[in-house]
């Protein structure tokens, strides 16, 4: 008889310790799926914020190479500034020379002319390869170009802008166009205005 009284007391507690153990590990199920999708933002957070950083490096060599070129197109402008007056005081020393007949001394200066003009040429040449293109896409492809590191058979020079291709069979193509044309492919391609 005991034995009967006892038995619902059991079943119930049977019922009740399963019940339990069926929320402690529905608990532990909803608690590790909910801190797995805690670490997914976190993941996504920390994706997003490798991702900027990456943006930002990219951004401050950019700007390290603008300025290095700019260092460089002043460090040639100055020195290109300096040869052609040195030139022009060769020259004004040879008509000076001319004058009093002294042909030899004429020749000299202007051979020192010569070369000093020279120089500043291949000064401005160097300048004019270093200097970054206007646009940041391909005016023919539309392709993403860098706008600072574009080899010579890859540019050309349009209204006094330095015009950058993807590859050397673009600019052909961009020779062909009309300059309504040119100017058109050009707003296309150039970087959104800050």
């Amino acid at each position: 008889m005991n034995r009967k009284s006892s038995s619902p007391s059991s079943i119930l507690w049977l019922v009740v310790a399963v019940t339990a153990i069926a929320g402690l590990t529905a608990f532990s199920l909803i608690s590790a799926q909910a801190a797995e999708k805690a670490g997914e933002p976190n993941k996504m957070a920390m994706a997003e914020e490798k991702k900027e950083t990456a943006m930002e490096e990219k951004q401050e060599k950019k700007m390290e190479k603008m300025h290095k070129c700019t260092d460089m197109c002043v460090k040639n402008c100055q020195a290109n500034m300096e040869n052609i007056s040195s030139a022009k005081n060769a020259i004004k020393a040879a008509m000076e020379a001319i004058d009093k007949g002294d042909m030899k001394m004429a020749k000299s200066e202007l051979e020192k002319a010569d070369k000093l003009l020279m120089t500043a040429h291949k000064t401005m040449e160097e300048s004019m390869e270093k200097m970054p293109c206007v646009n940041n896409k391909c005016p023919i492809s539309g392709k993403s170009i860098d706008m600072m590191d574009r080899p010579k058979d890859c540019t050309r020079m349009y209204k006094e802008m330095k015009i950058g291709f993807c590859c050397p069979m673009c600019p052909p193509q961009w020779d062909k166009l009309t300059d309504a044309e040119k100017d058109a492919k050009l707003k296309e391609a150039m970087p959104p205005k800050e």
